[in-house]
């Protein structure tokens, strides 16, 4: 049997929600549930998910650029560069993967729908893999500063807009979660989720996903971190500015006590 190529692009946070109209002009497409199928040719299909991923059918190469250039103005939050994951399919009996090939028992578009859904999922959560890490590498100083000086060394205002870094990408991560569940496709076409969950078992999801979790409470003990040390630069100010206060009342007491003892002596 003849190999095809199978690859999946996310190129951006999310697709403009006019995308489906918009395509539908230059090529013959339909939707089916959350996927939008874009045909090419036969048996060439894209199918496309509204949060910036599409999967590429046995897609030429000329094909796939148009198609990227195309959509370039229907993307919202571009990346500098797309996350790509490529695969090989061909057809047998009985649906398997084995060494990024994938077997398929059955070339309806349902059933590559169902493929597609775990394929997505599996750059999408590359791409919140990345970030997270990237998060948790660009501060990883502060922990290390503390344990040995005892104090961050940043000022209030660096340390707010750390809180607000760290705390942008938990909730990114956290809004997002729902991608990297069963997809509610499998409610109407639950004859094909079978083949999602083994694809899901061979990208190893359930497993990257745990490791995302225990990512993301890193960056909340982050966050907790800062928020003590704010706290703490705001306790230190308050009680420094309390001390002044203090002196300035003591020396203006001090001043009108002397004052008056000399107008006594005079």
């Amino acid at each position: 049997m003849e190999t095809k190529k199978l690859i999946s692009y996310l190129t951006c946070e999310k697709f403009n929600q006019d995308i489906f109209q918009i395509i539908e002009e230059r090529y013959k497409c339909n939707i089916i549930k959350d996927a939008i199928i874009i045909n090419i040719k036969e048996e060439q299909q894209i199918i496309l998910f509204k949060y910036g991923v599409f999967i590429c059918w046995d897609i030429e190469f000329e094909n796939i650029k148009f198609f990227l250039d195309f959509i370039k103005d229907l993307q919202i939050n571009s990346f500098k560069k797309s996350i790509v994951e490529e695969f090989n399919y061909t057809f047998e009996d009985e649906f398997k993967i084995n060494l990024d090939t994938i077997y398929l028992n059955d070339s309806s578009t349902t059933s590559k729908i169902a493929i597609s859904q775990a394929l997505a999922q599996n750059v999408k959560l590359q791409q919140f893999e990345e970030e997270v890490q990237t998060t948790i590498e660009n501060n990883s100083h502060i922990p290390l500063q503390l344990s040995t000086t005892g104090k961050i060394k940043l000022t209030k205002k660096e340390i707010s807009k750390k809180i607000g870094e760290l705390f942008l990408v938990k909730t990114k991560i956290n809004l997002h979660y729902d991608l990297l569940d069963t997809p509610e496709f499998f409610w109407e076409y639950p004859q094909y989720e079978n083949q999602y969950e083994k694809t899901i078992k061979y990208l190893d999801i359930k497993s990257r996903v745990e490791v995302l979790n225990k990512k993301v409470e890193i960056i909340q003990e982050l966050l907790h971190v800062l928020g003590d040390e704010q706290k703490h630069k705001y306790s230190s100010f308050f009680f420094f500015f309390i001390i002044i206060h203090i002196a300035f009342e003591i020396i203006i007491n001090l001043k009108n006590h002397i004052n008056y003892i000399l107008n006594q002596g005079n």
